[in-house]
């Protein structure tokens, strides 16, 4: 099974030899400061579901730049690093923040294997040490245990949706791709309008004849027992959200 990528922020060997304990000292000094929340309502950690879409999509180009602005701001300050990342990149700002914190822990944490040793063992060290610490810090987290964090994993409460999946004939997008392929598609009754998904327009359809016990739209009485009732209702809701054939 395919699994996800580590999230990490790989630095330069190069760029640890070129500068100094103290600037490396003054990086530390200003970029783990906590970036202040402007009321952005987050839907896990400090990163809101749609940072954690962009930076799915855009992983290499985010971490370059977290990279990069960090280096370029050693002497400006916080409002330095704040502003490079926000103008280029679309977060909010106290997913920026975690970004901030996970540069700082490499610095402190891999300085003699990212200055003396190979790239690999730079990003072992990173790997080793920070990714925690941003996932916590970001809310980036495995929940359905599938090997893809809720980063990409459009369903992280599923373990079989994930990117790459393979389908299972049981209505789901498994593979994340928002395309609908014949094997994950399924056999639905509650697909009212046939339009191939089980969603509000057959909800109304079902609601408006909720509880009829005469002349009844047939296609709501999923139990053909002549009555749209309880049991209709559980037979819509299992497969409410579903892709049908």
């Amino acid at each position: 099974m395919q699994k996800e990528a580590p999230f990490i922020i790989c630095v330069s060997t190069k760029i640890f030899v070129s500068f100094s304990m103290v600037q490396k000292n003054i990086l530390a000094t200003f970029i783990v400061t906590a970036v202040a929340a402007f009321g952005v309502v987050r839907a896990q950690g400090n990163c809101t579901s749609l940072d954690l879409e962009y930076i799915c999509q855009n992983t290499e180009y985010v971490q370059g730049i977290a990279a990069d602005c960090g280096l370029a701001c050693l002497s400006e300050g916080e409002e330095c690093l704040e502003a490079c990342m926000v103008e280029q990149l679309e977060l909010t700002l106290p997913c920026i923040d975690c970004f901030g914190e996970q540069v700082v822990c490499v610095v402190q944490n891999c300085y003699f294997p990212c200055a003396f040793g190979t790239e690999e063992a730079c990003a072992e060290c990173a790997l080793q040490n920070c990714e925690a610490g941003f996932n916590e810090c970001a809310g980036i987290v495995d929940a359905d245990a599938d090997a893809w964090t809720n980063l990409c994993d459009c369903n992280d409460n599923n373990p079989v949706i994930y990117p790459g999946a393979e389908g299972t004939n049981q209505g789901y997008d498994n593979d994340c791709n928002g395309l609908l392929s014949p094997s994950e598609l399924t056999t639905c009754v509650a697909d009212m309008n046939n339009d191939q998904i089980i969603g509000t327009a057959d909800l109304l359809i079902f609601l408006g004849t909720f509880d009829c016990s005469d002349n009844c739209l047939p296609e709501a009485d999923f139990n053909n027992d002549g009555v749209v009732g309880a049991s209709d209702l559980l037979t819509f809701l299992s497969e409410f959200g579903l892709y049908c054939f």
